[in-house]
């Protein structure tokens, strides 16, 4: 993990990944992220267009106050900040929330990354958290997205026609057959992340210039 940041701030360790808590330095780097024409496209959104001074308020405001969300980045055993994972819109009165993971840099997709850290975010929500059923939205012509959530536990729910834009897929998991599945082994696969794809250094990655998603 990085040097020079407290090494405390780990939620689960995956080996050659981690899933962290943000830090301010995440900023520059979410940023960029957001502005990516290709990672918005993958999330059914718009880029971001405002300025860095404003990103940077609003991304403090909810690191320091996350209320019913919370995001963290993901990290390589070299220190490389390659994407973020988070849960959002939590209700407690019903025990639920939304899910969101993107593996930002092209170099460390197709390594298994996004089903290894969906599987264990899952545990940390399941053992942390009072929640009870965790929903995503991914797009329908995103094979590869349905395919890591289905790997990790979700299934699809619902299709969704947002007005003016493409078809989502809902996907939803529960807490009581996803803890089933989990002692049956069906998750053991993804306790660690192939290392395939993790040899570039921080330096040598730029910052958020392709989007990816989970796989």
């Amino acid at each position: 993990m990085s040097t020079g940041e407290a090494s405390n701030d780990v939620v689960w360790d995956l080996g050659d990944v981690c899933i962290r808590r943000k830090r301010l330095s995440d900023a520059i780097d979410d940023y960029h992220w957001q502005r990516d024409v290709e990672l918005a496209r993958l999330n059914a959104t718009a880029p971001y267009s405002g300025s860095y001074s404003n990103f940077l308020d609003v991304f403090e405001n909810r690191r320091l106050y996350p209320g019913n969300s919370g995001i963290f980045s993901i990290e390589t055993s070299a220190g490389a900040h390659i994407g973020n994972v988070m849960y959002y819109n939590a209700d407690q009165s019903d025990g639920s929330a939304e899910y969101g993971i993107t593996i930002a840099h092209p170099t460390f997709q197709g390594a298994g990354i996004g089903t290894a850290v969906t599987v264990a975010f899952l545990r940390l929500l399941w053992q942390t958290t009072p929640l009870r059923r965790i929903e995503l939205h991914t797009l329908e012509w995103n094979e590869r997205a349905i395919r890591c959530f289905r790997k990790a536990g979700f299934e699809q729910s619902a299709r969704v026609l947002r007005t003016g834009a493409e078809t989502l897929v809902r996907m939803e998991v529960r807490r009581e057959w996803w803890l089933l599945w989990d002692d049956e082994g069906r998750y053991a696969p993804f306790e660690r992340v192939n290392p395939r794809g993790l040899e570039a250094s921080p330096s040598e990655q730029p910052k958020g210039q392709r989007a990816g998603h989970a796989d």
